[in-house]
């Protein structure tokens, strides 16, 4: 009971509250007598305090005293003091006053006529009680949630259950699998409950809290994972001071919810098999039917898109968080699922897994500035201490021909490894090192596994539009190219080189810009076409 509930005894009818009005609620677990000055040593949290004073009148600074004693028994958390007002303190002292107010610390001054047995007695048969029907409820409680296990409920039924003890509007939220569940009518979202996460959490180590959220007092009881907050249960309008059944209810209610989260992520994690083995069948040249993607995609509750960019991610788990002895697919398969989480609100309807070689593989549809992307891989993975992430990004293409975007990001990625600081600058963390397919030059040659066969790829794409051009306008741009080339990218010389007029060299070779989206003039794009004019030599005819 609190100290308003105390005062509802019969004893303390004719009582007077002095001081620490806003206190009143304070929990009462105990009520003793003390009469001896050092008496507040043997006092503990929520012990209401009864004194005649007669100690300290007998000495020349007794409001001193007394207000020390106060001290002493708001530092151990007392609920209260009483006293006899007029046979030994005649008045208590504004300092004490004021000092209880402003700790919320309830004086009472008692009637005279009261013994200490008629008032203590009192408050222990009623803490008995009140101890007894605890135990009564918490009993109940935990039959209830048996009776729950047995009948084999969902969370919805759980919820409704935890309503049923409480009272109060309640949510069950489980942070990786994407539910939440609110009873008995919808209270918050789930980016709410993700700010408060991030606001109001503040360890492992923490489970029960009380937060304020809207200018309403609530409890939370946190679900703490290995390596994150894996979900809570939240009470609305409810502060964390709760009655040791309503204790007992939340407790029992998180343990489910952790079995729960614990047999979704066996699920998750057999399922997510199945999923890396779709990927595998889409990144590797299957050949298959639109129809048959399309229906293996449902099958694995994937919503398949026409086009997609291949994103392949990879890390040093030297430095991992998590715990040392884990072996190195359980820590990737933790980060899976942390990835999982973000992706919702980053790159929404984009496919993740591991690929044959574990690494991370993200399928985002659409076309993505990559600088865009960047960004947001970056966000990706802020909440991990692993700094040294590298990746590759392959070009959009449709969902039947994903072996070549992916190849393309494997390509990409090898670049960003190479290219990577060896030695992480811990003043300045940098948490991705990306590399796009699009923006690769000479690299697609020098870090391919087969170099003949990237640089064919080159020229079929850069030099096939400029091939086609010529054989239906029976035109030379193909030649002007290779003796601009050959002439320093000079306009004049290629022009007497080929008995043309300048200008008519500079118009074939904007057309040829235009063909190719690279610049004849540039260095960097001069070596990549010198490299596909070398090797369109190579290739056989049927290719050309």
């Amino acid at each position: 009971m609190n100290v308003n509930e105390m005062f509802q005894l019969s004893a303390f009818h004719k009582t007077e509250v002095i001081a620490g009005h806003e206190g009143l609620k304070k929990i009462v677990l105990n009520a003793t007598f003390i009469d001896a000055p050092d008496g507040y040593k043997w006092c503990k949290n929520g012990d209401f305090i009864f004194t005649t004073g007669y100690p300290f009148t007998r000495k020349q600074n007794w409001e001193e005293e007394l207000l020390y004693l106060l001290e002493m028994l708001a530092e151990k958390n007392c609920s209260g003091l009483g006293f006899k007002l007029g046979r030994y303190i005649p008045y208590i002292p504004k300092e004490v006053v004021s000092y209880a107010d402003k700790k919320k610390l309830p004086i009472v001054a008692l009637h005279d006529n009261l013994s200490w047995t008629d008032i203590i007695n009192p408050i222990i048969t009623q803490l008995n009680r009140q101890h007894q029907y605890d135990l009564e409820m918490t009993h109940k409680v935990y039959e209830q949630f048996h009776n729950h296990m047995e009948m084999k409920g969902d969370l919805q039924d759980l919820a409704h259950l935890l309503h049923q003890i409480t009272n109060v509007p309640l949510t069950i939220y489980l942070r990786n699998f994407n539910k939440i569940i609110n009873f008995p009518d919808s209270i918050i979202t789930e980016k709410e409950i993700k700010d408060i996460i991030s606001s109001h959490c503040y360890g492992k180590g923490q489970t029960i809290q009380g937060i304020e959220l809207q200018d309403m007092d609530s409890t939370v009881r946190w679900i703490n994972g290995s390596e994150h907050i894996e979900g809570g249960v939240f009470l609305w309008g409810v502060k964390s001071n709760l009655h040791t059944w309503e204790k007992a209810a939340l407790e029992q209610t998180a343990v489910i919810t952790s079995l729960e989260i614990e047999r979704i992520r066996t699920v998750s994690t057999t399922f997510q098999r199945f999923r890396n083995d779709y990927l595998a069948l889409l990144l590797n040249d299957s050949h298959l039917e639109p129809e048959v993607l399309f229906r293996r995609a449902k099958e694995v509750n994937w919503d398949l898109k026409d086009n997609y960019n291949v994103v392949l991610l990879d890390c040093n788990l030297s430095n991992y968080k998590g715990k040392n002895d884990m072996p190195l697919w359980q820590k990737k398969a933790n980060i899976l699922e942390e990835f999982k989480i973000e992706l919702r609100w980053l790159l929404p309807d984009t496919l993740i897994g591991f690929d044959p070689h574990n690494r991370f593989t993200l399928l985002i549809p659409g076309e993505i500035e990559p600088e865009t992307l960047q960004n947001k891989l970056e966000r990706l993975i802020t909440n991990d201490t692993i700094t040294s992430f590298y990746g590759g990004i392959g070009r959009s293409n449709s969902n039947d021909n994903l072996s070549v975007s992916y190849n393309e990001a494997i390509l990409a990625l090898q670049v960003a490894y190479k290219n990577m600081p060896k030695k992480t600058n811990m003043n300045k963390k940098i948490p991705l090192y990306m590399e796009s397919f699009n923006e690769l030059n000479v690299e697609r040659i020098l870090f391919s596994e087969s170099p003949r066969v990237e640089a064919e790829n080159l020229a079929i794409e850069y030099l096939q539009e400029i091939m086609n051009y010529d054989k239906k306008r029976n035109s030379d741009l193909l030649t002007t190219l290779k003796a601009f080339l050959n002439h320093n990218a000079n306009y004049d010389n290629t022009a007497n080189a080929l008995f043309l007029h300048k200008n008519t060299v500079r118009y074939r070779i904007n057309i040829i810009r235009d063909l190719t989206n690279l610049d004849p003039t540039n260095t960097n794009d001069q070596l990549l076409l010198q490299m596909a004019l070398i090797a369109i030599d190579a290739l056989p005819r049927q290719k050309v």
